[in-house]
């Protein structure tokens, strides 16, 4: 299927969740992303959850990785450039929605897309490949192209893996593993 096709697909698929459906989702993978990468000393770029689009609550994995001994950067939509800045995370930063319904922080420290050690990446469906459908940006694919070789790209979806995304291009940067439900996924570079 076609990523348009897709997006469509899943949001309904996601909408269409009980909340106790999804909060059990959410619990299970919190558990499998601590289970599979260590967040101490690490900085990770973590999304926080657009509510009106039944997006996966982060703030356990945020709460965790801090408890880790982690940091945490939160994005920052710049949508007249289209582009993501990430502030730095500490419980006295505040958090306040932008005229899209994200939640952004209003403070911290801004920081470069290759300090990150992990991206935590906010994502509707995954293939086999690692292909991702997202909301149809490119918001995600442009920041990544400016993060570190090192830096480990992981999905979170409420859905498992499909066969194949039939419209990806060359701007489409891949997953290095997708987190669901049932397992922890990871892709060949």
């Amino acid at each position: 299927m076609q990523k348009k096709a897709l997006r469509s697909l899943y949001l309904a698929k996601r909408m269409e969740l009980c909340s106790s459906e999804k909060f059990s989702m959410e619990e299970k993978i919190v558990e499998h992303l601590f289970s599979h990468f260590s967040f101490s000393g690490k900085v990770t770029s973590c999304f926080l959850p657009i509510a009106s689009k039944f997006e996966i609550d982060t703030w356990k994995i945020i709460t965790g990785i801090l408890q880790h001994k982690g940091d945490v950067a939160l994005p920052v939509w710049d949508s007249v450039s289209n582009q993501l800045v990430h502030r730095m995370y500490s419980d006295d930063v505040t958090i306040v929605e932008n005229t899209y319904g994200i939640p952004e922080p209003q403070e911290g420290d801004v920081c470069v897309p290759d300090v990150f050690d992990f991206v935590l990446i906010p994502l509707l469906v995954v293939d086999k490949k690692g292909a991702r459908v997202g909301y149809g940006k490119g918001v995600y694919d442009r920041f990544l192209a400016g993060c570190s070789p090192k830096t480990i790209f992981i999905g979170l979806s409420f859905f498992e893996l499909i066969d194949s995304i039939s419209d990806t291009d060359g701007h489409d940067i891949p997953l290095h593993y997708c987190v669901t439900p049932t397992k922890c996924y990871g892709f060949e570079k």
